[in-house]
């Protein structure tokens, strides 16, 4: 499978420089509309049990930093549905293992809300592009009513070697957005930390950068 790399543009304005992206691309990269295209990221957190506790402020007081503890201590599961991979969903607690599910996990989620409970729920949309051998997928990333700058997913299709493409991937998005552009950004990743292969691209290295680009941005 081709490899993919996500940047988000941080300081972009919404619909406007969205709009740039739109125009830049088709005039004057020559590229061809594909159509829409979505995400969902979802958050989850472990549920922890506690007592409730009564009686005199020191045992009200224990209660409350154990609770403190506990919301310290509790697991965060990602998860991440791609609209070009329908029926699959891909998961990670905590930074561990990449896991690829049939898309009724969510159901069972559902159905373990002693278990897990879920935080947030993102849904993405945006449009699609082919440029030569790239692929670019654009959207704003919007949180609610909070506005977080701008989604680029980009694949470049003759590689299927994960890291292999930074240089190309990295060039062709300075090629898109302009000079003032802050971007956050990943090219190269340990893959084999979490489970994934170093040699083969997948569907689940690209749910992986999403999680990543998530939690290490702080967007949920």
């Amino acid at each position: 499978m081709a490899v993919t790399c996500l940047v988000r543009w941080k300081n972009a304005t919404g619909m406007r420089d969205l709009a740039y992206i739109q125009e830049h691309v088709t005039k004057s990269l020559h590229g061809k509309n594909t159509g829409s295209w979505s995400l969902g990221v979802k958050l989850y957190r472990d549920v922890v049990q506690n007592g409730s506790a009564r009686g005199n402020s020191h045992q009200m007081m224990q209660s409350s930093l154990h609770q403190q503890q506990n919301s310290r201590d509790s697991k965060l599961m990602y998860q991440v549905a791609l609209g070009q991979q329908p029926g699959q969903v891909y998961c990670m607690v905590d930074g561990s293992v990449v896991v690829e599910a049939e898309k009724e996990l969510e159901i069972i989620l559902s159905r373990l809300k002693n278990v897990w409970a879920m935080r947030h729920n993102v849904v993405i949309e945006g449009t699609s592009f082919e440029v030569g051998d790239f692929t670019l997928r654009v959207a704003n990333i919007l949180l609610g009513s909070t506005y977080k700058g701008l989604l680029l997913e980009i694949t470049y299709q003759p590689c299927s070697a994960p890291n292999m493409a930074a240089d190309l991937l990295r060039e062709f998005v300075e090629s898109v957005v302009p000079p003032t552009a802050q971007l956050s950004c990943e090219y190269e990743y340990d893959y084999e930390l979490v489970g994934l292969s170093n040699h083969d691209f997948s569907t689940a290295h690209t749910g992986y950068q999403y999680m990543m680009l998530f939690r290490n941005d702080g967007l949920l």
